[in-house]
């Protein structure tokens, strides 16, 4: 791999992480004081949909309106250890700012079953920071969307995720020009993020994909190296990646 595809890649990487950095920041700002709010909530019993939405709506609010970061929504989902019943989306979106409204109790159809949500999940399990999607949001949006979330957990429970959401179309305008030569963005499970090959679009699956899950730093992306598969690297150059250390995140060339 030549030095100028090296630079290339690093250059990406470096730019997705300063993006994602900057949607993370208000969230970690957040975060001290929701679980302060939370504490003293609780001291009365379990929460409704109502008293958390009404709980957090102003600090929700603030991290839309304190970032620099083209966020679509943010908010707090919570665990059924803190909502007892109603709406655990304190979730608010689009430019009118409008809460969600689905619930995760009862048999509606507005039910929905949060541990199935990578944007729940991940954070639930490993107690860290996540960057979920591309995905198509239909619960808020109706968008392809990143959903950045932090894992909020009072003394040793998990009692939910602090999260602020991203169109892709809008990474797109914010990461496209320093991904230039052909480079694409994936996510940990190898689907295109962003790309400026012509080949790929947000959301194919890149054939090296399963490169991502077997070292910590770089990777040789095609065991056929130089094939001329759609978005891969010319013939008799190798398709390589990085990976980024702190984010979900491999920049590839092709």
């Amino acid at each position: 791999m030549s030095q100028q595809v090296d630079l290339g890649l690093d250059h990406a990487l470096a730019s997705a992480e300063t993006f994602f950095d900057g949607v993370f920041a208000p969230l970690e700002a957040w975060l001290p004081r929701l679980r302060q709010r939370l504490t003293g909530a609780l001291e009365d019993g379990l929460l409704t949909g109502a008293q958390l939405a009404a709980l957090v709506e102003h600090d929700a609010h603030a991290v839309l309106d304190s970032s620099d970061r083209p966020l679509y929504g943010a908010g707090f989902c919570a665990s059924e250890s803190l909502v007892s019943e109603g709406n655990p989306l304190a979730w608010w979106q689009g430019p009118e700012r409008s809460l969600l409204a689905s619930s995760a109790f009862g048999p509606g159809q507005a039910a929905i079953d949060l541990v199935r949500l990578e944007w729940y999940r991940v954070p639930e399990a490993t107690g860290e920071r996540h960057v979920a999607g591309p995905f198509v949001d239909y619960l808020c949006s109706n968008e392809i969307t990143i959903t950045s979330a932090l894992p909020v957990v009072l003394g040793t429970e998990f009692v939910g995720v602090i999260c602020a959401d991203v169109l892709v179309s809008s990474l797109e305008r914010a990461l496209l020009p320093n991904l230039a030569g052909g480079v694409t963005l994936l996510n940990a499970n190898g689907r295109v993020i962003v790309s400026s090959h012509p080949g790929w679009e947000t959301g194919d699956r890149h054939p090296g994909a399963e490169a991502l899950g077997t070292d910590p730093s770089t990777a040789t992306l095609a065991a056929d190296e130089g094939s001329a598969t759609p978005g891969s690297a010319s013939p008799g150059v190798e398709a390589r990646l990085v990976r980024s250390a702190r984010y979900p995140l491999a920049a590839t060339f092709g």
